[in-house]
């Protein structure tokens, strides 16, 4: 026999999940509280029911597929020694690659962090660590590099500045040997990556912070950029140089100088190429300043 809504005599009842309630679809009153939900229970007690399960949860995107070598009936006794040996070989270097893999991703996420990098760099700093190990690249290298390369490729994806000299700070790896990473990297995975064009005026907020330098200074500093942007004069120039070099000259032009030597230590580089890029950048845009 149906049930029947005591309020209006209906039979469309409804069960809200939401609320565990059995509710009348037409006048909307509640017949039953608190109703046990009688659906699947995701318990998986044997294979089968883990089988069931795991095909309703979504796939881990960074996970990969791998062979197990099973059963050894039905085989000579020869055969079967051999088939031992495999088993044994295949067993070691899929843990070896899992560990790999996994020590890769929590080195990501860590060095993430310490930048503070957004959700977006740190999945596709995954993305390509999981590639670089796919291609066999981090074997014989150091796993802290790797990582951090794949967070600088990722980085430069988004348009960001370059985080190297920073994730120095947070790995045990020389400044030269993460370079080599990442031009590693840069060479192999160079197709599978979305990369954008060095933009220097990325680096002006930084390195004015470092001076305490004015928001009328990284203005201009932004305009001297985009006058030798469109003059196609900053292609294949470091875009920190660049930046550093447009900063002195506005700091000059709006009487807030520091001197060379700041310039140089905010950035990373010698004195002598903070004087050549802004040398350059004044014969470039034929201006007179007195450096």
């Amino acid at each position: 026999m149906n049930e029947e809504c005591p309020q209006c005599r209906s039979a469309k009842l409804i069960f809200d999940p939401a609320t565990g309630e059995r509710k009348c679809s037409e006048c909307g009153y509640v017949v039953e509280e608190t109703t046990v939900d009688l659906g699947p229970e995701w318990r998986a007690y044997d294979r089968q029911q883990a089988l069931l399960r795991a095909r309703a949860e979504p796939v881990n995107p960074q996970r990969e597929l791998w062979t197990l070598i099973g059963s050894k009936a039905g085989l000579g006794v020869a055969k079967r020694a051999e088939f031992a040996r495999l088993s044994v070989i295949q067993e070691f270097v899929s843990k070896e690659g899992e560990r790999g893999l996994t020590h890769g991703w929590s080195e990501v996420s860590r060095l993430a962090a310490a930048i503070q990098a957004s959700p977006q760099v740190k999945d596709e700093a995954l993305r390509i660590f999981s590639l670089a190990q796919k291609g066999g690249l981090i074997k014989g290298r150091s796993i802290q590099g790797i990582a951090a390369a794949s967070i600088a490729l990722a980085c430069r994806e988004y348009g960001l500045p370059n985080p190297l000299p920073k994730l120095c700070k947070y790995v045990s790896v020389s400044p030269k040997d993460l370079r080599r990473c990442y031009l590693l990297l840069l060479e192999n995975l160079g197709g599978e990556l979305k990369l954008k064009p060095p933009d220097p005026t990325k680096y002006i907020p930084m390195i004015a912070n470092k001076l305490s330098l004015s928001v009328e200074v990284q203005r201009t500093a932004a305009k001297i950029l985009g006058a030798v942007a469109e003059a196609r004069i900053l292609l294949g120039k470091p875009p920190r140089s660049l930046a550093a070099a447009a900063l002195y000259i506005s700091s000059i032009i709006h009487r807030e100088r520091k001197s060379r030597v700041d310039f140089a230590a905010a950035v990373g580089i010698t004195e002598t190429t903070l004087r050549k890029h802004v040398k350059e950048l004044i014969r470039k845009l034929d201006v007179e300043i007195l450096i």
